[in-house]
């Protein structure tokens, strides 16, 4: 998994400690040109943002002011339709309706203020067509608009001799939210009740999945902080989650924090204090939201019916459970493989392999030699082979031979040295001032950057 750059935090952490001025911007301290600004009373409350007013003006084809007041036929008619994967903007607007010429031009049109190849899964376009007198259904198209990014809206509208654009820019401010909470049954479900968003909480989740195993070693009482970035608009309402800055779990009394950060050369990654990547050789479960079934060791086997071995460990998904690799690669086998049924085993290193067995499918373009890089999906989890329900089933191999996953330890992917790691502990420096001058007050708190407390 890559995590998005955040041109806020390149500012933030690749230059270390960045000196702070005095004067006060936005009701922040100021940091360069960057100030984290207070949130309103419970922006976690509002949903996405509606178009401000002078922005709905603009991206209207039909303006209406408050003293007007028009008959129902002269309001357009608006059909939102969101990007799937694959899709283009061009599959998007005939999906809508529009004739494929007309929605042609209007594309080329506007790619004079927008891409249309940096259209995102998810992504919405708004599509509007005029209203009929009759009110029968929708008359010709006039105009398309897209939330090109949470400060940006772009918009083409068809005039009587082809499309102009518009292009309208939304003030965001960039704040920072404050979490922490203890955990009663689950990370996931008590970091959410304390308001923290599903995006965030999966990026950190990913982030110490390489050194917790989040079936086992979580327990209640443990505790968990977080600080990330967000953008709000101007009338404090959530525009779009950022990027985590710090994060930490407390896990029967041992504190793990980790620090967002990005090197001199533009590389980002988490890092413990020490300067190490969180980043290891393998992860620690090579399936998303999995729940271990069988442990490593003798057991009864469940179709034999007497004690073996059992050589790897075993974790309930769902047929067609997306399976990553655990680390870098060269697939060393891939097809039928015995009692295991469709497997894939995975050479990392002249020592180091990895399998996965009982798999439905395996993923398109997986075969003997190609290589696969850390978190890359080559599989479909099933219950293939000699398996008595829908499961994975993962070893670890040392020198050919299978070993206990769980008690495998490697070492961080990278460790900052001299000036990296002086720029590094710099940035641990300002993030945790943040963090003692960022209060705790329900679900969010405003940041205060500087480097004196506030007062």
């Amino acid at each position: 998994m890559r995590f998005p750059k955040s041109i806020a935090l390149r500012l933030l952490l690749v230059g270390g400690f960045i000196a702070v001025g005095a004067g006060s911007i936005m009701g922040g301290y100021r940091l360069t040109h960057r100030a984290y600004a207070p949130l309103q009373a419970d922006p976690l409350a509002a949903t996405a943002p509606d178009l401000e007013p002078d922005l709905q003006r603009q991206a209207s084809s039909h303006p209406i002011s408050d003293s007007e007041t028009e008959d129902e036929t002269s309001h357009p008619i608006q059909t939102v339709v969101a990007a799937s994967s694959g899709d283009t903007l061009l599959d998007l607007l005939i999906k809508a309706g529009v004739d494929r010429v007309e929605a042609q031009k209007a594309i080329e049109a506007l790619s004079d203020v927008y891409n249309p190849h940096q259209l995102k899964v998810g992504q919405q376009v708004t599509v509007q067509f005029k209203r009929p007198a009759d009110r029968i259904g929708s008359g010709p198209f006039e105009s398309l608009s897209i939330e090109a990014d949470p400060s940006r809206q772009v918009s083409a509208h068809r005039t009587t001799d082809g499309y102009s654009t518009a292009e309208v820019k939304r003030e965001v401010i960039h704040q920072l939210a404050h979490f922490n909470g203890t955990i009663r049954s689950s990370l996931f479900e008590s970091a959410q009740s304390q308001g923290v968003p599903a995006s965030v909480l999966s990026e950190m989740i990913h982030a110490f999945s390489y050194d917790v195993d989040f079936q086992r070693g979580i327990q209640p009482g443990d505790k968990f902080e977080v600080m990330f970035e967000r953008l709000v608009d101007k009338t404090g309402r959530v525009v779009k989650e950022g990027e985590i800055v710090f994060a930490s779990l407390t896990l029967s009394g041992v504190t793990m924090p980790i620090y967002r950060y990005v090197d001199t050369a533009g590389n980002f990654d988490y890092y413990n204090a020490k300067g190490e990547s969180v980043r290891k050789a393998l992860l620690m479960t090579p399936v998303d939201g999995a729940k271990i079934t069988s442990g490593f060791g003798m057991r009864m086997h469940p179709i034999l019916g007497y004690t073996k071995m059992h050589k790897g460990v075993d974790f309930a998904v769902r047929v067609g459970t997306p399976v990553m690799a655990a680390g870098n690669g060269t697939i060393d086998y891939a097809g039928p493989f015995g009692a295991y049924g469709n497997y894939v085993r995975i050479k990392h290193d002249a020592t180091h392999a990895t399998a996965y067995a009982h798999l439905s499918r395996i993923a398109a373009g997986i075969k003997v030699g190609k290589h696969v890089g850390q978190g890359q999906t080559i599989a479909f989890s099933g219950a293939t082979g000699r398996a008595t329900g829908p499961h994975l089933h993962y070893e670890v191999l040392v020198g050919g031979t299978q070993v206990n996953p769980m008690s495998v330890k490697f070492q961080s992917g990278n460790k900052l040295a001299g000036s990296e790691l002086q720029r590094f502990q710099n940035a641990i420096k300002q993030s945790n001032g943040w963090l003692v001058q960022t209060p705790l007050a329900n679900k969010l708190a405003m940041a205060k950057t500087g480097g004196n407390p506030p007062e």
